[in-house]
């Protein structure tokens, strides 16, 4: 996101891509829509990987199409980093997070969607509320990154612990 400069967009790059687990092994819909995600620098491409998305949705197997879900509303978040006004931007990046909160509800046995949420929520100035979910999501990575789910992305599984940790340093009293 914009507050995270470079280095951190990248990473939250590096999660749509490197969400491989059984769920997207399962899902070969999904090899094209995290490509996409890889290219995100402008608001054009972010929205156009959302409306990807929901072309793919159309079309995925059931099980796919909450995850694939998830990857659309994370680009409709992200696609607030790219844009100029503020009030649009914010209103996106809401809207985005209120999706994300909805398939956590929906799936709240799926740690994988809290994760998705923490990487973005997490990423996020504090001062965009954005921050209610934290302690939980962070848990959530923790129970992900010790199983194999992330085995194929050790860079991806290493960062989404160490913002689990910030995170989690963040909320203590």
């Amino acid at each position: 996101m914009l507050w995270l400069g470079r280095r951190g967009l990248s990473a939250f790059l590096f999660i749509a891509i490197s969400t491989s687990a059984a769920q997207g092994q399962s899902c070969p819909e999904l090899a094209e829509l995290r490509t996409r995600f890889m290219d995100h620098g402008t608001y054009k491409q972010a929205v156009e990987t959302e409306q990807y998305a929901v072309a793919l949705g159309k079309t995925a197997d059931a099980a796919c199409q909450p995850l694939i879900t998830a990857h659309r509303w994370i680009s409709h978040t992200r696609s607030a980093d790219f844009g100029w006004d503020p009030m649009s931007k914010l209103t996106r990046f809401n809207d985005g997070v209120a999706r994300l909160d909805s398939l956590v509800d929906a799936h709240p046995e799926e740690d994988i969607y809290r994760a998705l949420r923490l990487s973005v929520t997490g990423t996020a100035p504090r001062f965009l509320g954005a921050d209610t979910h934290w302690a939980e999501d962070a848990e959530a990575v923790f129970r992900v990154s010790n199983t194999h789910f992330w085995a194929e992305s050790p860079k991806f599984s290493e960062w989404m612990v160490d913002l689990a940790h910030e995170v989690q340093d963040k909320t203590k009293p």
